[in-house]
């Protein structure tokens, strides 16, 4: 079942008052356009960039003076992470939390920070819904576990048979980096790790100290609720090349995903509750 929010935005246009009074208040339903699922995992799944309807009322932004500015859509990163909701369903017996965008990134990019992400105030609810989502979801974690696990994902068209590590220079895993050293990042029960084994082609590659690269090495989702802000969440981005994203593999990058997933969680996540306080 998903979670509803229950929140209508009325947005008025700025037509003279005789057209307003034969227009109707546009409405934002965000419940149409943020898919939020509750999860018995400590681990949260996150997809900015995928989402495909038009925030009535929202013009595309025009991005003057923001650096890397984009508008275009992650293509099927909605879906990855809906599959790979339900893959690890199948491998791990349990599901992530879940929060994917259906609204389109050229209304507003919920991977920037609010003086980025919008120039229309009409923009604004759907980027804060969509972060107390994620907000709460942390929350939830903590409170079940203690710690936690979030997986932002993307999609990058530069090297499309690549997934490529976002971690902001490690800040955003100092936690289970602290606890278990860089074999929880790049060894062979790691995620990437895992899917280099199984033949993905991985950067930074395995067990290497390469530097991740500076285009795909974690936005305002992954810094923020990161562990290095104190947030007992470690937070990684994942980019995946277009040809993981294809029709006819997406199931296969899901599936083997959650494989690497199992493995990672059985070694490095809280496996069990903690006890009510």
């Amino acid at each position: 079942m998903l979670k509803i929010i229950p929140i209508t935005v009325l947005v008025f246009t700025t037509l003279p008052l005789h057209a307003q009074e034969k227009e109707a208040p546009e409405k934002i339903e965000l419940d149409k356009l943020i898919i939020v699922k509750k999860g018995t995992l400590p681990i949260i799944l996150s997809a900015p960039h995928g989402g495909r309807t038009p925030i009535p009322g929202v013009p595309t932004r025009e991005g003057k003076g923001i650096d890397k500015f984009v508008t275009g859509a992650d293509t099927d990163t909605d879906h990855l992470a809906e599959k790979l909701a339900a893959a690890m369903k199948k491998e791990l017996g349990g599901e992530p939390y879940m929060i994917v965008a259906g609204f389109q990134r050229k209304n507003v990019d919920v991977n920037r920070p609010p003086e980025q992400a919008y120039e229309s105030e009409k923009a604004k609810p759907v980027y804060d819904a969509y972060h107390k989502a994620v907000k709460e979801a942390c929350d939830d974690v903590r409170k079940q576990w203690d710690r936690g696990f979030l997986i932002d994902i993307h999609g990058q068209a530069g090297e499309k048979d690549t997934i490529f590590r976002g971690t902001a220079g490690h800040k955003s895993l100092k936690d289970l980096e602290t606890r278990f050293g860089m074999k929880a990042v790049n060894g062979p029960n790691s995620i990437f790790g895992a899917m280099e084994k199984k033949g993905y082609k991985i950067f930074p590659p395995g067990m290497s100290d390469e530097a991740e690269d500076k285009r795909y090495s974690g936005g305002f989702i992954t810094s923020h609720y990161g562990s290095s802000n104190g947030t007992a969440i470690d937070s990684i981005q994942m980019e995946f090349g277009t040809n993981l994203r294809k029709k006819e593999v997406i199931d296969k990058t899901a599936a083997d995903v959650a494989a690497a997933l199992k493995l990672f969680h059985k070694e490095y996540l809280p496996n069990e509750k903690q006890p009510s306080r």
